[in-house]
C-alpha cells in the first residue's frame, strides 16, 4: 500500500546512492536548499525522458534560486548512470533500492500499465511546499512551480547578516 503525501506534510526521509557515487540523504540536503524531487519508474518512457530534459533545461534557473534537483528511480544503477550520461543531466539520479518511492505514493507497475511519476518541492524544514502527483509533465507544471519558488524568496532573506555569518562560521569550524 502506498502512502499519500499532501501539501505541508513532512517529506519522507531517504538515504540513497546516487549516480555521482555518493550517498544522498534528504535530511542533509534540505537545511541548505529547497529540493525539487522528481520520482519516476520507467527510465525508457518517452514521458520520463521529456521530463528529465525539461528539468535539465530548467536547472540553471532553479540553481540560481537555490533549488536543488534530485531524481529518484528504482532502476538499477548502471541504467541510471547510462541515462545521466546519455542525456547529459546536470543533477544526480538516485537509486531507490529500498522502496522509498512508495512512501511518496509511487510504486512499481505491472507490465502494460502506465508508470506514474511525481514532482515534489521540499522546503528547508523538510515540508512539502508544492506537489504534482500524478505528474502530467514537468513542462506543463513548470510555470506554476517557478511562481511558488519565486514567492518563497531567498532562504536567507529573512535572516540578519550577523546571523548568517555566525551560521557560516559555525558550519566551517
Amino acid at each position: 500500500m502506498t502512502a499519500t503525501i499532501s501539501l505541508h506534510d513532512e517529506a519522507p526521509d531517504f538515504d540513497l546512492s546516487s549516480t555521482e557515487d555518493a550517498l544522498l540523504m534528504l535530511r542533509d540536503e534540505v537545511p541548505r536548499t529547497p529540493v525539487l524531487l522528481y520520482l519516476f519508474v520507467d527510465p525508457d518512457s518517452a514521458r520520463v525522458r521529456g521530463d528529465l530534459a525539461s528539468l535539465a533545461e530548467q536547472h540553471p534557473t532553479l540553481a540560481k534560486t537555490g533549488v536543488k534537483i534530485l531524481c529518484m528511480s528504482a532502476s538499477k544503477m548502471p541504467v541510471l548512470k547510462a541515462l545521466q550520461v546519455e542525456m547529459q543531466l546536470p543533477f544526480p539520479l538516485l537509486r531507490d533500492d529500498r522502496d522509498f518511492m512508495a512512501s511518496y505514493g509511487i510504486q512499481s507497475v505491472e507490465e502494460g500499465e502506465e508508470a506514474a511519476s511525481a514532482l515534489y518541492l521540499v522546503n528547508m524544514f523538510q515540508k512539502v511546499d508544492w506537489l504534482a502527483n500524478p505528474l502530467s509533465s514537468v513542462e506543463e507544471v513548470m510555470g506554476e512551480l517557478r511562481s511558488i519558488i519565486k514567492k518563497q524568496g531567498s532562504s536567507t532573506a529573512n535572516y540578519p547578516k550577523s546571523v548568517i555569518n555566525r551560521l557560516v562560521d559555525r558550519w566551517l569550524n
